[in-house]
């Protein structure tokens, strides 16, 4: 059984992190707790909605692959996988998107959030990086609502990027700003924000993206601080009558529930918290006073996920909906050069040209998806972009990092497909398709070229759909006088 760290004398000691499970945890609960503990983490995953239907994938990656898969409770496309003979992170279902590896805890955020009656949501997803919450977000419009995904850190956003690539995300535009800055930048804005909060991490279980590690009270007073100066950004940002979803990956109460109370505090009649037990189908109490202080009363409507509740990791979430007008935040000079201005749109006759281009050479009916969408082109350094066509009329002045996705690349024999277009859209295709023996599947997913094949007609020199004979998505490829180019990216590998 894991002990209490002993008090330090210091000034600023380091933080017990079973303090809180010692305090707010019944005997049994406690003994639950290190049990729960004492196993493995199952793997789970989230399937990628945009490219796949979880009732039929999920069988036939159980049979491919010999899963024994369980349903998340409340994520309807989110699997625990408890055995397997081919682990998640080798297929080449992973490698293209058609699912995502996330701790399952951590799926429960944007489930909270109402899309009903909004056919095209303005989404802000305020500290985005890695983006396996963004993502979830395009899940649930379907990507046809508009996700601003930011993170303050430079350094994350490749991450970010690359996430949103592989998932096939089109209704997205990556900023890197203060989270604080949108709060005074885009006031009454946004149909739903999500703040997955940059915290101390203290979920009791560790995994290689969340390590626990020694943390003092200094650090967590500040990360408090900066966590409710973010919450604030967020209900300053969103307009009334929307939705706020506050998280946080650790079990340290004053990042979690005192965060809370205290915005409550200051704001008890712009906002209220939404009772969210019900999400749940076990009960997940959050903490309602903190060492003898009584927290705000709507506090009891959040959740708490102590690990041995589901198995997961520890983690807090909690709901807001704005019910009136908060003031703008205070100005923050937090320039960043705006992508939106270098490249250009293309006109009407240029769209329908490159649409017919893709209909003739892959079958695919591009232009009714642009329609569903709201999408348009862009292009930039002779590559082609998909974009959302409503970012440059309801914020023209954003500062954009990246947004949309790559189609491809124009050469004086026509386009060359991206691997992300493929990878979305390449089910949807109907020429240009090469079947790869099984034979070659292995190789294949080790991105090798395929030798000694028999060569189809016609195909020579052409950008091929690859597919296996069940008819699963095996990216792009091009047919060379000598072999199969395998044209899935290094970063795959």
């Amino acid at each position: 059984m894991a002990k209490r760290r002993s008090q330090s004398s210091e000034p600023n000691p380091v933080v017990d992190p079973w303090k809180w499970a010692h305090e707010y945890l019944s005997i049994v609960e406690f003994n639950n707790l290190i049990s729960s503990l004492e196993k493995d983490l199952s793997i789970s995953i989230r399937i990628n909605l945009l490219k796949s239907n979880p009732n039929n994938s999920i069988g036939k990656w159980e049979q491919a692959y010999q899963w024994a898969s369980s349903s998340i409770p409340f994520c309807d496309s989110g699997f625990w996988i408890a055995e397997s003979s081919t682990l998640p992170s080798r297929t080449i279902e992973h490698k293209l998107g058609y699912y995502y590896i996330q701790e399952a805890a951590s799926m429960l955020p944007v489930e909270l959030f109402n899309f009903d009656g909004l056919d095209h949501p303005l989404i802000l997803d305020l500290a985005a990086s890695p983006g396996g919450k963004t993502i979830h977000l395009a899940d649930r419009t379907m990507d046809k609502g508009l996700i601003i995904a930011n993170d303050a850190s430079r350094s994350r956003i490749p991450a970010l990027r690359i996430v949103l690539q592989n998932w096939g995300v089109i209704n997205q535009a990556i900023t890197c700003m203060p989270g604080e800055w949108y709060g005074h930048a885009y006031p009454d804005t946004f149909d739903a924000v999500l703040l997955d909060a940059p915290c101390s991490m203290q979920g009791l279980r560790t995994s290689p993206s969340h390590k626990m590690r020694p943390i003092t009270e200094n650090e967590i007073q500040s990360l408090a601080e900066r966590q409710f100066h973010l919450l604030e950004s967020a209900l300053q940002t969103v307009k009334i009558g929307g939705q706020i979803v506050y998280s946080t990956c650790t079990l340290s109460p004053y990042e979690n529930e005192r965060v809370v109370s205290r915005i409550l505090n200051k704001y008890p009649k712009e906002i209220e918290l939404e009772d969210i037990q019900h999400k749940l189908p076990l009960s997940a109490p959050p903490i309602t006073h903190i060492e003898g202080t009584q927290l705000q009363e709507q506090v009891k409507n959040a959740v708490r996920l102590w690990p041995h509740i589901f198995g997961t990791a520890g983690f807090f979430c909690a709901k807001f909906i704005k019910k009136g007008a908060i003031p703008p935040g205070k100005y923050i000079d937090a320039r960043w050069k705006n992508l939106n201005k270098k490249g250009s749109y293309l006109n009407e006759k240029e769209s329908h040209h490159l649409t017919n281009m893709i209909s003739s050479s892959y079958g695919f009916d591009l232009e009714s998806i642009i329609n569903d969408q709201s999408l348009a082109y862009w292009e930039y350094k002779e590559n082609i972009y998909l974009v959302p066509s409503r970012l440059p009329y309801i914020l023209p002045e954003l500062p954009v990092h990246s947004m949309g996705m790559l189609v491809g690349k124009y050469f004086p024999k026509g386009l060359q497909p991206s691997h992300e277009f493929v990878s979305r859209f390449g089910d949807l295709f109907t020429e240009n398709i090469y079947i790869l023996g099984n034979e070659h599947h292995d190789a294949w997913i080790r991105g090798e070229d395929i030798r000694g094949i028999k060569k189809a007609e016609g195909l020579t020199g052409k950008i091929l759909v690859i597919r296996d004979a069940s008819g699963r998505n095996f990216g792009r490829g091009k047919m060379l006088p000598n072999r199969l180019k395998n044209m899935l990216p290094t970063r795959l590998f």
